[in-house]
């Protein structure tokens, strides 16, 4: 199937759902006062799924407790500590850390704010911090009682998986801004830094294992959707997850990064499967445009821009979800919302199949890009 497709947001989104921002295993309290309660019964519920599901699949986690939100340290053994944090500007904070005013687009995050969404702050003690706007967003189903969202699931998931792995990392993003008056050979080396594939390794293992929870509980309470079929609810699911990345580039990330970052027009398809040879020229245009050019910026969303884009996640998602989604019985939808359900049922698989072409043609640009920039003659063909 061939077909004609205008630039989705979660395709101008690029790689802006992911990067990684170290930090130590001594992390800095919590105050009291930064600690948003509302949101503490999703989190926890969230994690505790996700934990089940991982001792399921074979991968035990190391604490059989979620605490979330305590006042005083955690002391109990094998208990993993969950803050939901409220963010704040450098200016918006009193002296104890305190929120005193709403955070602005234009100005800097304080320490305490949690850049990207959920990152595990440390390692051995077991501490996993969210953004509460990043909560609020992956865990919204407009107040449907009963029902859990399948991307606060996925985004906990993704983060436990790092502490299996014994490492820190988050659930955030990026895109990296190269100068076009910088030298060649400093553009080129930007380029050739963020096709090094060990980068991404540990994040695309922790994303791996984040799939395996989610085909094991999309398709079950609380996240079967029951005004459509089973088919048609996991098909949902995928609809869900891309709709929590648009709301979050929308908001959340607009902050971090002043203003909404378009890439290069490369990295947006307009054809679904995408031809070779345009993928090629995409790539050629791509790197002359950074090679040859003086003048501006470019938005590039790395390869290895520590977690890979968005749209390769989704698809990876897609990819996991749809044979399960297959082999589900399309029948069983409530009957007083059945042409809902009939059309959701006809719709969401073509909206997978764009996630999926989406990332599989940045996956395909990206590889061109590497191989052409990591060649002997980068700009051969340039004009």
């Amino acid at each position: 199937m061939r077909f004609h497709a205008y630039p989705m947001k979660t395709t101008i989104f690029g790689g802006l759902l992911m990067a990684g921002v170290a930090t130590s295993q001594s992390a800095e309290l919590v105050p009291e006062c930064r600690m948003n309660n509302d949101l503490t019964d999703k989190v926890s519920r969230a994690l505790n799924a996700a934990a089940k599901a991982y001792a399921v699949i074979g991968k035990p986690l190391l604490f059989d407790k979620v605490s979330v939100n305590p006042t005083t340290v955690v002391t109990e053994p094998r208990t993993l500590t969950a803050y939901v944090v409220t963010d704040a500007t450098m200016d918006g904070v009193t002296q104890e850390g305190c929120v005193k005013s709403p955070v602005r687009k234009d100005e800097q995050l304080d320490d305490l704010s949690v850049r990207g969404g959920c990152v595990v702050v440390a390692v051995n003690n077991m501490e996993i911090r969210c953004s509460a706007d990043a909560v609020k967003i992956f865990g919204d189903l407009s107040q449907r009682s009963g029902r859990d969202h399948p991307a606060l699931l996925y985004v906990l998931a993704h983060e436990l998986g790092h502490l299996l792995q014994r490492r820190i990392g988050e659930y955030a993003g990026r895109v990296e801004h190269i100068d076009l008056k910088n030298d060649t050979a400093i553009k080129l080396s930007i380029l050739r830094d963020s096709c090094d594939p060990v980068s991404t390794k540990h994040e695309e293992e922790a994303d791996a294992m984040a799939v395996k929870v989610l085909t094991r509980l999309l398709p079950l309470p609380p996240y079967r959707e029951p005004i459509f079929s089973e088919q048609g609810s996991v098909y949902w699911s995928v609809d869900q997850l891309s709709l929590a990345a648009n709301s979050w580039q929308e908001t959340a990330l607009a902050r971090e990064f002043i203003s909404q970052p378009t890439p290069h027009p490369s990295f947006v398809p307009t054809e679904f499967p995408t031809p070779k040879s345009k993928v090629e020229r995409n790539a050629k245009r791509f790197v002359c445009d950074v090679l040859t050019r003086k003048k501006g910026t470019v938005l590039y969303p790395g390869k290895s821009a520590t977690h890979p884009p968005l749209e390769q996640r989704i698809r990876k998602v897609a990819e996991a979800l749809r044979p399960i989604a297959a082999t589900l019985p399309n029948s069983g939808s409530d009957q007083q919302f059945r042409s809902v359900a009939v059309l959701q049922e006809q719709v969401s698989p073509i909206l997978n199949t764009i996630y999926r072409e989406t990332g599989a043609y940045l996956e395909a640009v990206q590889a061109n890009i590497c191989s052409r920039i990591n060649g002997d003659m980068p700009t051969k063909g340039c004009r």
